[in-house]
């Protein structure tokens, strides 16, 4: 098994947009055989914080630009908090397993950013859980215990000894890493504008860590 490790925060457009390119390209060269692992990178921990509303708004457009058909207009009353939880319920997901770990890490994020969950409230992780077919019951239990928030906090901590970049970053097996792999993005004047972007990149990575393997 060759394995990607992705290091990110769950709200971030870019790292929904490397989620979604890496399982299509995955699909696309028929290369089971690559994994990937989603690791917490909770950027509300850090110095600066997480992202305000009005940033991450704005991000949410500009990544659509770039995947159009898996992004939504975010019309949920309620902004999310704390994503902690979320991070949680992303650890009780690979718990079950590495093929329930990607597809439940996946679905947390297609329900925020295109069906507009808000992902810090515990009502709507199990909703996500129900709708992936998984046991909510189970999951209720491991966010009311917080026997993952371990974890969470250790992947953050291997983030910081790693000297993440920021969300997303992308390590090969070999320590190669890329952050937000094959795109630049810049600030001017509070907007993100794409400076460039080079989807075919991905279809490197998952060679790759293929050869690798």
């Amino acid at each position: 098994m060759a394995v990607l490790r992705i290091w990110s925060d769950l709200r971030c457009p870019w790292a929904y947009v490397t989620t979604v390119r890496l399982h299509r390209m995955r699909d696309h060269l028929s290369a089971e055989e690559v994994m990937f692992e989603h690791r917490a990178y909770p950027l509300e921990l850090t110095d600066e914080g997480a992202p305000s509303e009005q940033a991450t708004r704005a991000e949410m457009a500009v990544a659509a630009q770039l995947e159009s058909s898996v992004f939504s207009a975010y019309d949920n009353p309620t902004w999310p908090s704390s994503y902690l939880a979320a991070f949680e319920a992303q650890k009780w997901g690979y718990s079950m397993g590495q093929d329930i770990g990607e597809r439940f890490d996946f679905a947390l994020r297609k329900a925020f950013f295109l069906h507009g969950h808000n992902l810090s409230m515990r009502s709507e992780l199990l909703t996500v859980a129900q709708i992936e077919q998984l046991s909510v019951d189970q999951l209720a239990g491991a966010l009311d215990d917080g026997r993952f928030r371990k974890a969470v906090m250790a992947d953050y901590a291997e983030a910081i000894d790693l000297g993440i970049e920021g969300s997303p970053q992308v390590f090969l097996s070999d320590g190669a890493t890329h952050h937000n792999p094959g795109t630049t993005v810049r600030w001017e004047r509070g907007l993100p504008i794409i400076e460039s972007d080079h989807p075919s990149v991905y279809e490197e990575l998952i060679q790759v860590s293929a050869v690798d393997w």
